[in-house]
């Protein structure tokens, strides 16, 4: 009888950690509602406004999620699952010296390229040109 209510025990604290374990695995692939990231519209948006631009056409600015590493090295990004992807480039480093889910906007009119965080909005970079 003792041996029965052990495995029983046993069983269900295993079975307990495993839900848990799924469940933080899940979280990790969900944004939470205080870490939502900001859309590719309002990183141009928040562009335009610290630049002082008066170009008020979005058609003037392309956009790209990337990763950013602190040195400055771009490569492609997934927004859906943030997967990191080839290497792009390399342009500054980043102000925080951390790396970075970005958006990339690039202006048409001068091309210069400007990195905003995908969820603080923060200008971590800049192009030199």
């Amino acid at each position: 009888m003792v041996n029965k209510k052990m495995v029983i025990s046993i069983s269900f604290g295993i079975g307990v950690m495993l839900l848990t374990y799924l469940a933080l695995q899940d979280s990790l692939t969900r944004p939470s509602l205080s870490r939502l990231p900001i859309s590719s519209q309002m990183a141009v948006s928040i562009i335009i406004q610290q630049e002082n631009l008066t170009q008020n056409n979005s058609n003037d600015f392309s956009t790209n999620y990337v990763y950013i590493k602190g040195d400055g090295s771009i490569y492609d990004s997934d927004i859906s699952s943030n997967a990191i992807g080839r290497y792009l480039d390399t342009t500054e480093p980043t102000i925080t010296t951390g790396n970075h889910f970005a958006w990339e906007i690039k202006n048409k009119q001068n091309q210069k390229r400007y990195y905003v965080d995908h969820v603080t909005g923060e200008v971590i970079a800049k192009s030199k040109s």
